[in-house]
Parts: structure tokens; sequence; C-alpha cells
């Protein structure tokens, strides 16, 4: 029954229903990025790529200006370095999420809360954010996580046709 016989009422469906595919690739784009940038950074604090200083430079760096010791530098630096791989990738997800968002979670910490989002401390807070979403979602469809899944969800399948017959 309509309430206006000559409005038309607009299907509002594509507007308030989630589209798994689009998620999908919401989440790999975010991925993609939010793991690009701290590959990007751990690459250049490990090994000098991409305009970065080294490992030596790094490590000094963590000693001088936030008065941590070297085992603290090379734990972050290859953390965003590895972890940022396998978030780009989609491998290992969670576990890489984890390790990431503590990264960023200390990284705020380290930065302080005094002038938030003038001072830098909003930008490892959103990266830890990202982290904390792709915890809780996982990596999605398009990922090697999701393909490794799949590939051993058909391999059960199979040996239990086998078994059957």
């Amino acid at each position: 029954m309509k309430l206006i016989p000559h409005v038309k009422v607009l299907n509002m469906k594509p507007l308030i229903e989630t589209n798994q595919r689009a998620l999908d690739v919401a989440i790999l784009l975010l991925r993609i990025m939010a793991g690009l940038i701290l590959f990007v950074g751990g690459a250049g604090k490990v090994l000098g790529w991409f305009g970065g200083f080294g490992m030596t430079m790094t490590t000094e760096m963590f000693k001088t200006n936030m008065h941590l010791s070297a085992f603290w530098a090379y734990l972050s630096s290859y953390t965003e370095f590895i972890g940022g791989f396998l978030i780009i990738i989609g491998l290992l997800t969670r576990f890489a999420s984890i390790a990431l968002l503590i990264n960023m979670l200390v990284a705020t910490l380290l930065v302080g809360f005094k002038n938030f989002f003038l001072g830098g401390a909003a930008y490892p807070c959103l990266l830890f954010v990202i982290f904390l979403v792709f915890v809780l979602t996982g990596p999605m469809a398009y990922s090697m996580d999701a393909l490794l899944s799949n590939k051993k969800e058909k391999d059960r399948i199979n040996r239990n046709l086998s078994t059957a017959f």
C-alpha cells in the first residue's frame, strides 16, 4: 500500500545492506596501503631502502631519542618490515596484525597525546585501529590466507569423499 500514489519508492537495499564483495575489496585495499606504509618504513630502517638510514642509524635513533635499547629497535623495525609484507599479501594476517598493532600502540604512547592531531600521535594511532580491524575481520577473500584455507577445505572434502567410497 502506497501512502502517496504518485511518489515512486526507491530501492534502499544497496544503501543499507553489506555487499560482501565490496567489503572484501575494501579490506584488500586497506591491507595493501597499511602494509605498504609499514613495509617501506621497515625496509628503510632495516636495509636503508627507500631513503631510509639502515639499522645502525635506526638503533642509534632509538637509543638517543627514545632511550630504548637496540633490542627494541630491531624488534620494532623487523616487525614493520616483515609484518608489513605479510599484511600486503594477506599471509598470517591476524598474527601479523597483532604484532603491528602492539608496535603502533607503543609508537602512539611514545609520541604522546599532547597535540595529538598535530604532533604525530594520530598517525600511529590510526594504524593501530587499522590493524585492530584486521584482527577482527581477518584478511577476507583476497589473501593468501583465504587461498590456503580454501585449499585445506577442498583437501578435507576430497579425503572425506574418498573414505566414504
